[in-house]
């Protein structure tokens, strides 16, 4: 066994390419294949490889390269295994078969709770917990059994039994693979060792594998005269190493490092750790390619920010972990379906129909004229019924319109027809998973879906490539389903069926494409073979750098250092070589952060103290006391270029309508009083707001379904004259009753019959008030009174402008023929109307003064008609009504004030938007945080909020790729 220090003057790839070529040399070829390079990472191998063809060239040689691998896939190299490797779901059936087979008794030492038998994904999660400790103690050399034989438990008797059963369910797992003559790789290497068969004729180079497994050690030893271990540090550190270039971890646990403090930069968020690396390139002056500059991210949610600061600065760079199958949209789509599949639940379907590439499909198999109409009308069936699936109260499709459901509003019914057929689609789609089945059958089946909705699309550069990536990976986990034996995989249910073949691939990444040069964004772990002569390293926290674990309850620090397992003291040995290599081969700075994108407080690393001991109290102090910290507001470095530091935006002007206004109803005039631009928006152009978030009945909907029920009270002319509370209320019920049943079925949100529960309580206090109003003599007259175009105007500058309104209720009094024309209000508050029409002497509201011009077109002849509101507020002891006690004076203000505002409108004044907004705004995403500081307004936004919004907005760009 030979063991070689590369030291520190060069990158270690560059000194191990050119001594492989050296030894392997000769008449003009360099033939490696007799060689193994066992290195870190994939990456550090693909680099390795670079640089090997560079070198070979640069000789006028040729290549023959060695095999490359990992230190993960180097074992299988060095032995020949007893049968065929089981695949990762085979292993993974294999374990959940011996862990839902075990006896509940001994279950229940390893888990108090074991999942319930009807829940397969806990129990294939349990089942996955097991596997991780299985490969994590066979990495190390060690079975089960040997937790309890090797005295690692130091005495924990109560612990013992549960290692036995753990024990006992291991050798069941091995047992289940052998009769299928499959092997498991972790114990064929154990196997392997015991049994000294490990060999090879080639000669084995590890390249910067310090940190290797026991497992490995052992069967290195075996073929020693074979190994030569490449250490990438000088020669006097020698003692620091085992022979294998493995870390010693004491050694490294207490040595210091030379770690100055100008290379410790201490800031305060995320956002600030990338203004400080953005100043650390700055300061390079152009001395370095994008390419020759890495970035260090050992805490992965700073890279937002890094993103955003680059783009900001036209620096090109690319993260390699940017992207996780589990992001992608073919992933996402198949996990929307499982979701969809397993209780066909409203808010499912709704995320599934709205996944882009499926609403593509829809679009594109549908005869609608105008793509994604469906959505629109899902969304206003949902605000409308508020069901919890999409399996009740939709009329058939297929079918011409019939007569309107229950106070259906209009356009209603052509809403349930399109969700009717819109919920036909996707079942047709889904239709092939009803059943459990094999799970091959399911493998089939997901790829036929993904051909259904993939297959014929034009896919782009850069789209179309990540889907293929995805459906790629789709497509070897489901080879391995197909492939799995049927007596392992058995039977499931598709939406299980999925979720299991989209854990074998979630976490693999979809590597970036390849482009220009661009700075790298790189883990931790992948810098010290990194060979880029420029570093920044940022999140050099306690946490990151070094991690720690301290919390798993079955292999707890305490045991992991017992059984020689990766400990927290050897995760700092592991980071404190890695920082001693960054250190020694280049000049680096490292960057801190004392808050996280969360904003919770953070420590600084542990690293940064493994110093003599008088610098310890001045970077304490630096890190905790502060002195400076540093401003989000980059200063412009040079060699860079700035970007924009504001955003700016405006509201879209409104444009002259194309109609006059000559009409309006007695509710929009308080809409222009809180907002002229508003107005135009809602009124004008006749936008709404759509969407299927709500989980109970808003305000709105709370209302109309109060005002349906004493609308239909009051079209009754008997019910008028009822003076027993008791039997006011039972009619009420009645009609309640009706109009859920109707409206919102069977399947109505759990939150609907609570809110339906209250609405019963308001209606049984005004079934008391209505008793004693009809005792006093009134009668309803009428009831929902629609008033319509050219019934009734309000003549301003001697031009007409007509008045609508549908008024709730009018009631006369049967002994001296008094009217008064009612509004029902049900809003918790209950105010009363001079409160709500009125504030600071200024009317916002005109509603029920502009009643007065009606009353004409309504049958009421009398010069003075009352004005009130009935209200139902929450508190039910509230419910009464409240009649406006206005002057003549007042009324004749209110008629100015309607008069100014159809002035405006004729006018085309929508301009500008009200400060602040009013409370029912709902074109925030229009107006957003207009300032309205100047004639031509902008948003001025502040640089770390527009950070954080460009952080999420990466992360929704992520899920809609």
């Amino acid at each position: 066994m030979r063991t070689v220090f590369l030291g520190w003057n060069r990158p270690a790839l560059a000194q191990a390419a050119e001594l492989l070529l050296d030894q392997y040399s000769s008449a003009g070829t360099a033939d490696l294949s007799g060689a193994i390079a066992v290195l870190p990472g994939a990456r550090a191998g693909r680099r390795l490889l670079e640089l090997l063809v560079e070198q070979t060239e640069e000789r006028n040689s040729a290549l023959v390269p060695p095999s490359i691998v990992t230190l993960g896939t180097f074992p299988e190299k060095l032995y020949e295994p007893k049968g065929r490797f089981a695949d990762r779901l085979s292993c993974q059936l294999a374990w959940l078969r011996a862990v839902r087979e075990l006896d509940l008794e001994l279950l229940q030492r390893i888990v108090p709770e074991p999942p319930d038998r009807r829940d397969p994904l806990r129990w294939l999660g349990l089942a996955d917990l097991v596997a991780r400790m299985h490969v994590e103690l066979a990495g190390q050399g060690f079975l089960f059994a040997d937790v309890v034989s090797r005295g690692f438990l130091a005495g924990q008797t109560v612990e013992n039994g549960r290692w036995q059963t753990l024990a006992a369910l291991q050798e069941a797992y091995a047992q289940r693979l052998e009769r299928l003559g499959l092997v498991d790789a972790q114990l064929a290497r154990l196997d392997a060792v015991k049994e000294a068969v490990c060999r090879t004729q080639r000669d084995i180079f590890l390249v910067g594998v310090a940190d290797l497994p026991q497992i490995v050690e052992k069967m290195l030893e075996q073929v020693a005269d074979r190994v030569t271990a490449l250490v990438y540090a000088p020669p006097n550190m020698a003692d620091r190493f085992t022979k294998l270039g493995a870390i010693v971890v004491p050694a490294w646990r207490q040595a210091e490092l030379p770690l100055d403090d100008e290379q410790l930069v201490v800031v305060d968020g995320p956002s600030d750790q990338a203004t400080a690396v953005v100043e650390a390139l700055g300061e390079y002056n152009g001395r370095f390619t994008p390419d020759e500059i890495t970035v260090g991210v050992p805490d992965a949610s700073v890279v937002p920010y890094l993103e955003r600061r680059f783009e900001q600065f036209d620096i090109p760079a690319r993260y390699a972990e940017a992207l996780r199958l589990k992001q992608t949209a073919p992933y996402r789509l198949l996990a929307a379906v499982a979701d969809y599949l397993d209780g066909r639940r409203f808010a499912d379907f709704a995320a599934l129909v709205r996944h882009p590439d499926l609403a593509l499909w829809l679009d594109e198999t549908s005869d609608a004229r105008q793509p994604g109409a469906w959505l629109a009308a899902l969304d206003a069936w949902y605000a409308r019924h508020l069901q919890t699936t999409v399996d009740e109260g939709l009329p058939d499709s297929r079918q011409p319109a019939a007569g309107s459901p229950v106070n259906e509003p209009r356009g209603g019914q052509e809403d349930a027809r399109q969700v009717a057929a819109l919920a036909d689609r996707v079942g047709q789609l889904c239709q092939p998973f009803a059943d459990a089945m094999p799970l091959a059958d399911c493998a089939q089946k997901i790829a036929a879906l993904l051909v259904a909705v993939y297959g014929r699309r034009p896919l782009d550069s850069h789209t179309g490539r990540v889907v293929l990536e995805a459906c790629d990976s789709i497509h070897s986990a489901l080879l391995e389903a197909v492939a799995a034996d049927a007596r392992l995989a058995g039977r499931w249910k598709a939406a299980d069926a999925i979720r299991l073949l989209l854990r074998q691939i979630d976490d693999l990444p979809v590597p970036p494409a390849a482009g220009p040069a661009a700075v790298e964004l790189l883990g931790w772990l992948e810098l010290p073979l990194d060979d880029a002569p420029a570093l920044v390293v940022t999140g050099f926290n306690d946490g990151f750098v070094p991690s720690s674990i301290n919390a798993d309850p079955f292999l707890p620090n305490s045991l992991r250092r017992r059984a020689g397992l990766v400990d927290n003291e050897r995760r700092y040995a592991r980071d404190a070589y890695a920082l001693a290599v960054l250190i020694g081969s280049r000049r680096v700075r490292l960057i801190a952060g004392r808050r996280s994108a969360e904003g919770d407080p953070l420590t600084p690393s542990r690293l940064a103290f493994a110093c003599p001991r008088e610098k310890i109290p001045r970077r304490v102090l630096a890190y905790f006391q502060g002195g400076e910290v540093r401003s989000s507001q980059p200063r412009v470095p040079q060699g860079l270029r700035a970007g924009r530091g504001k955003s700016t935006f405006e509201p879209p002007r409104p444009q002259p309508p194309e109609k006059p206004t000559t009409s309006m109803r007695v509710t929009q005039f308080r809409d222009y009083l809180a907002c002229p631009y508003r107005y135009y928006l809602r009124h004008v152009l006749n936008l709404r707001s759509l969407n299927d978030l709500a989980e109970e009945l808003d305000p709105l909907a709370f209302g109309s379904l109060a005002h349906e029920v004493l609308s239909a009270f009051g079209v009754n002319p008997d019910n008028s004259r009822l003076v027993d509370a008791e039997k006011i209320s039972k009619v009420l019920d009645a009609e309640l009753e009706r109009l859920v049943r109707g409206i919102y079925g069977k399947r109505r949100l759990p939150a609907v019959n609570v809110q339906v529960a209250h609405l019963r309580l308001r209606l049984a206090a005004f079934a008391r008030w209505q008793a004693g109003w009809a005792a006093q003599g009134w009668r309803i007259v009428a009831s929902e009174v629609e008033v319509g175009e050219g019934a009734a105007a309000l003549r301003v500058d001697g031009e007409p402008m007509f008045l609508r309104a549908r008024i709730d209720r009018i009631d006369r009094h049967d002994a001296d023929g008094r009217h008064v024309i009612f509004d029902y209000k049900t809003s918790d508050a209950g105010h009363p109307p001079d409160k709500t029409h009125r504030k600071q002497d200024r009317w916002v509201d005109l509603q029920l003064p502009l009643y007065r011009h009606l009353a004409k077109a309504v049958g009421i002849e009398a010069r003075e008609v009352a004005l009130g509101y009935i209200v139902l507020p929450k508190d039910v002891a509230a419910v009464s009504a409240h009649l406006a006690d206005w002057q003549p004076d007042d009324l004749a203000r209110a008629d100015e004030a309607a008069a100014e505002v159809i002035r405006q409108i004729r006018a085309g004044n929508f301009w500008p938007p009200t400060l602040p907004a009013p409370d029912f705004d709902e074109f925030t995403a229009i107006c957003l945080g207009w300032n309205g500081e100047s004639e031509d307004p902008q948003i001025k936004v502040d640089i770390e909020a527009f950070d954080r919004a460009a952080g999420v907005l990466r992360q929704l760009s992520l899920l809609a790729d």
